[in-house]
């Protein structure tokens, strides 16, 4: 099997979330943080045929780069990296999913949704960066029942930088408060989802992928329309 761009650009990204995978046969790959804070899921274009674990995804992605054209193979213990004309090879022996944080069997889900909006690549990548000037540990989505805004800060000190984004309308009121470093999708252009439940989902318009991730529900607030 041959990974494509767009997969190996999937596993690097699972790799900033949890440094180990569990992968399941069929063609969906799926990842949660340690802390659980952070659930993803895509649909990619290779169908792995096997169930298997490995403890370092990075290695893999290392060792995959080392290679003009690697081919990869799947036996009953360890994958196979190797040329074409297996001349080069390496292989990373599988580790048990009992010794790696691995997400829930059964697919989450969002449920109701309380209030939604899009989020485009520009001004998610500017917030990133403007947050990582001030050091801000806080998104929050904010709505005052006309505009939505996109607001970097500390919630938790009313004398913390602020950096704020008009990003949309809405008739609801809500502050939905969440944390930066929970932020770890593929750049894109995202639709929100969000449930006062405590999660909101971020689905990737361009790409199979996307996001769940927590939010700090004592902090957030949803009125009504």
């Amino acid at each position: 099997m041959k990974l494509s761009e767009s997969t190996v650009n999937v596993l690097k990204n699972f790799s900033g979330i949890n440094q180990s995978l569990q992968f399941k046969s069929g063609n969906i790959l799926r990842t949660i943080s340690p802390m659980k804070t952070v659930y993803v899921e895509a649909t990619v274009n290779e169908n792995f045929s096997k169930e298997f674990a490995l403890f370092d995804l990075n290695k893999l992605l290392a060792k995959i780069s080392l290679y003009k054209d690697a081919e990869l193979d799947f036996s009953d213990d360890r994958v196979v990296i190797a040329t074409q004309d297996k001349k080069r090879s390496d292989y990373i022996k599988y580790c048990t999913a009992k010794v790696i944080v691995t997400p829930p069997e059964k697919q989450i889900t969002l449920g109701s949704v309380d209030c939604s909006f899009t989020l485009t690549q520009e001004d998610l990548e500017w917030m990133r960066k403007s947050a990582g000037i001030s050091g801000s540990p806080n998104f929050v989505f904010e709505s005052d029942g006309e505009k939505i805004y996109f607001i970097a800060t500390d919630v938790k000190d009313d004398s913390s930088d602020q950096s704020k984004i008009e990003i949309g309308a809405s008739d609801k009121t809500f502050r939905v408060v969440m944390k930066v470093e929970n932020f770890k999708m593929m750049d894109g252009t995202y639709d929100v989802e969000v449930s006062r439940r405590g999660m909101a989902c971020f689905s990737n318009k361009n790409a199979t992928i996307k996001y769940f991730i927590a939010i700090e529900a004592a902090s957030s607030t949803f009125g009504e329309e």
